[in-house]
């Protein structure tokens, strides 16, 4: 073996010439703060250094620049000197901060750093792009949000389609008259059509949310089963439609799940495709084709009766409440079947981590006992609000 072979590779020749030519005036040596006090504490916005992390990285891990923490409320610290003057770029519990003395130009310092910030990400780019690929990645756990959305406009459709079968109070007639009795039947016509409308909203809305939920929750499961990750597989499973991520989860042709997910297909392209897609039907009920001496007619004739827009009111409670019950179905079957054990880390809030290590530690737990699993969620949660609230 040669010597030259024996010799490290410097990954950075050719980002750090460029790093010291955006941060000149940046020192690793720093003044003593008694000589001059930091007297400025600027938190900058969050839009100039959406992620702090990149200046650690441009400055420590390229640069070579001494690093503190993680302390008590703070994860990280680099006190170093700009233009001769002490300074102290912080990473705390309540967001970024530079600590620096009177005399330092802390507009020109941040103008620095957020170009020496564009340098580190342009360089990191296919690398993300590369971990991507292989899986080493972590995807957040927003199920509770999520779930969050959907039940809140399943709560407010339950509640129109309630109040449209409540007849308001009639008012005290004055007279005998007729008009009287005309104007309430008006006015409780008025009452049930604009809480039926309101329903109508509030479940398409409903429906749009659980599939935007559903969605969510299959690459959480994708992580959670344990299975192993190829090259490209992760990328390649985000791209999936729903369907799709569900069949490469779960045998839809399974008795049980099969008539779940035909349901699931009905509400899908029935209720949620027409909605979302600008009113588009995939059968061509949205089309109305002009049949000579008779005028234009549905594309798709006889079968219009299956569409959303058959009725006056698209989504009527029956309506809303066979999707409500086809929901609940399916979740419970994904909830205790082949993967009730994977569903625990979903609803356990733990942000899954598509690495072969981690994955291989899923599998593990989910063939182990409930215990084993509820044990490992505490403990994984406990660290995460530890070092969420910087408690070192």
């Amino acid at each position: 073996m040669t010597n030259a072979s024996k010799e490290t590779v410097d990954p950075f020749t050719v980002l750090r010439p460029r790093l010291q030519r955006a941060l000149k005036g940046f020192s690793r040596e720093f003044a003593d703060w008694s000589e001059q006090p930091p007297t400025q504490n600027v938190k900058p916005e969050r839009s100039q250094f959406p992620i702090p992390e990149l200046i650690l990285f441009a400055l420590r891990n390229v640069l070579g620049f001494r690093t503190s923490g993680p302390g008590e409320k703070m994860r990280w610290a680099i006190r170093c000197g700009f233009n001769g003057a002490p300074v102290s770029l912080e990473m705390a519990k309540f967001g970024f901060r530079i600590y620096a003395a009177e005399s330092v130009d802390v507009k020109r310092l941040c103008g620095q750093l957020q170009v020496a910030v564009k340098h580190v990400e342009d360089w990191l780019e296919p690398l993300a792009k590369q971990q991507a690929a292989a899986g080493n990645v972590t995807v957040a756990n927003r199920h509770s949000e999520f779930d969050s959305r959907y039940r809140f406009f399943r709560g407010l459709a339950d509640k129109s389609y309630r109040t449209a079968e409540r007849r308001p109070r009639a008012k005290a007639a004055k007279t005998n008259d007729i008009s009287a009795g005309i104007s309430d039947l008006a006015r409780g016509w008025n009452h049930t059509m604009r809480a039926r409308t309101q329903g109508f909203y509030h479940s398409t809305a409903m429906v749009d949310a659980y599939f935007s939920r559903l969605e969510h929750i299959l690459v959480l499961l994708r992580a959670f089963t344990g299975r192993p990750v190829l090259e490209g597989e992760l990328t390649a499973f985000l791209s999936k439609t729903w369907d799709e991520k569900l069949k490469a989860l779960v045998d839809v042709d399974e008795p049980a799940m099969q008539k779940l997910y035909s349901d699931l297909k009905r509400i899908k392209e029935r209720v949620r495709n027409p909605f979302a897609h600008g009113g588009v039907e995939n059968d061509g009920g949205s089309l109305f084709v002009h049949i000579p001496t008779v005028g234009a007619l549905p594309a798709n004739f006889t079968q219009i009766r299956n569409s959303v827009r058959f009725n006056f009111i698209p989504v009527e409670k029956d309506d809303h409440g066979a999707a409500c019950t086809v929901f609940d179905a399916f979740d419970e079957a994904m909830r205790t079947g082949p993967l009730a054990s994977a569903h625990n880390f979903v609803d356990g809030s733990i942000d899954p981590v598509f690495s072969a290590d981690e994955l291989a530690v899923y599998k593990r737990l989910g063939e182990g006992t409930t215990k084993d699993r509820e044990d490992w969620i505490d403990h994984w949660n406990y660290e995460r609000d530890r070092h969420d609230n910087m408690d070192y």
